[in-house]
């Protein structure tokens, strides 16, 4: 039976990170940021960063709490696409096929990743999660999208393979510098790297 502050600390960031997911999913529609976790550059190029706090929760407190804030980033997606009007490309993240199960496995993912290179250094281990987390939200998503609306799973993933470079170099920098700043200030060595 686990102990109740590593209850109390699993709880705590749980829910500070399920907070995050909600902000960053909140939109704004203030110049480049549809919201502040999704990011436009240019006129074809939108990159997210909404899927990290599944893959650091997961990275610092395991697969469970990895795929709790994975579930709620869907759900709060699928609260979203339900208050879009019925023609905006967002409304397909109604379908909880859509917008909930493929974000359920973004953290086991990368938590297994960053299990299984335990014999491989900190920043490899938390770069190759960050890859596999993002990949996992990426494929996982346009598979349903294919799967339920009946379009070609690589010509979509194709039209959005530079958003996809970007988001796994944009998320590797974020996990690599979250996790390792906590870290360093739970060991009472801040800035150390992990």
């Amino acid at each position: 039976m686990p102990n109740t502050s590593s209850t109390t600390r699993k709880l705590v960031i749980t829910a500070v990170l399920i907070a995050i997911s909600i902000v960053l999913s909140i939109p704004l529609n203030m110049g480049p940021f549809i919201s502040l976790g999704f990011i436009v550059i240019g006129p074809t190029i939108a990159i997210t960063i909404m899927h990290v706090p599944a893959i650091i929760g997961a990275i610092l407190e395991g697969p469970l709490v990895g795929l709790v804030v994975g579930g709620a980033f869907g759900l709060f997606s699928l609260f979203l696409a339900s208050q879009q009007p019925a023609g905006s490309p967002n409304a397909i993240f109604v379908d909880p096929i859509i917008s909930v199960v493929p974000r359920l496995f973004i953290g086991p993912v990368a938590w297994a990743i960053y299990v299984g290179l335990k014999a491989l250094g900190m920043q490899v281990r938390l770069i190759s999660s960050a890859i596999a987390g993002t990949l996992t939200n990426t494929l996982l998503v346009i598979g349903a999208i294919a799967l339920r609306l009946n379009v070609p799973f690589l010509a979509t993933l194709a039209s959005v393979s530079v958003n996809v470079a970007l988001e796994l170099i944009v998320a590797a920098i974020i996990v690599v510098a979250v996790v390792s700043a906590l870290r360093g200030a739970a060991s009472g060595r801040s800035g150390s790297s992990v």
